[in-house]
């Protein structure tokens, strides 16, 4: 694989992590060229964070970090739009971005190591319960048809750090993170405080 690798990107709030699944709807130009490219093996694309306090206009105006993704499923929606849905498979760092004539940005990247697999404690397990919870309770999710990794807390943090309504800045801290001990010791303060409210 080479080290650096050109990537088109869709800066969004919603992001999406490894091993995660993430329903999109596109419409703009650039964008339905960007899925085009994509879904004939062209040039490939990754999720971004979008950083909400930046300018629009700016270059970079979103986070670093950002996640390769796959196209999974597309179908039309019935408003007339094109609906598809994104796997993530691996984080990558931004580094050069320029943009090209139609306004789609596209960077350079180079791949960041993954979260290695992490075994869960007896007490750790209300993050599991909770997520299973969440899931079978929304049915925007159940319809991802997610397959859980119950004991592994690196791919159970990463499906927390998607759905929760974090401060743009503290998840992509967090995500930063070599492994997922910073994020558990978060999730597991979260939900200890829920509890306790």
């Amino acid at each position: 694989m080479k080290q650096e690798q050109e990537f088109a990107l869709f800066p969004l709030t919603a992001h999406v992590l490894p091993g995660g699944k993430l329903p999109l709807r596109i419409f703009e130009p650039r964008y339905v060229r960007m899925v085009r490219d994509a879904a004939a093996g062209g040039r490939p694309f990754c999720m971004c964070m979008l950083d909400v306090k930046a300018k629009p206009q700016t270059m970079m105006n979103m986070y670093p970090l950002a996640t390769e993704v796959a196209i999974i499923d597309f179908d039309q929606l019935p408003d007339g739009m094109l609906g598809i849905t994104v796997q993530g498979l691996r984080k990558r760092r931004l580094s050069r971005v320029w943009v090209e004539q139609d306004g789609l940005k596209v960077g350079e990247t180079s791949v960041v190591p993954e979260w290695p697999k992490q075994g869960l404690s007896l007490t750790q397990h209300k993050i599991v319960d909770q997520l299973q919870r969440l899931y079978q309770d929304n049915e925007s999710l159940q319809d991802l048809q997610l397959d859980f990794h119950d004991n592994d807390a690196s791919w159970l943090c990463q499906r927390w750090l998607e759905l929760l309504p974090m401060d743009p800045n503290d998840k992509q801290l967090l995500i930063e993170q070599p492994d997922c001990t910073a994020a558990l010791a978060f999730l597991e303060q979260a939900i200890r405080t829920t509890g306790e409210s």
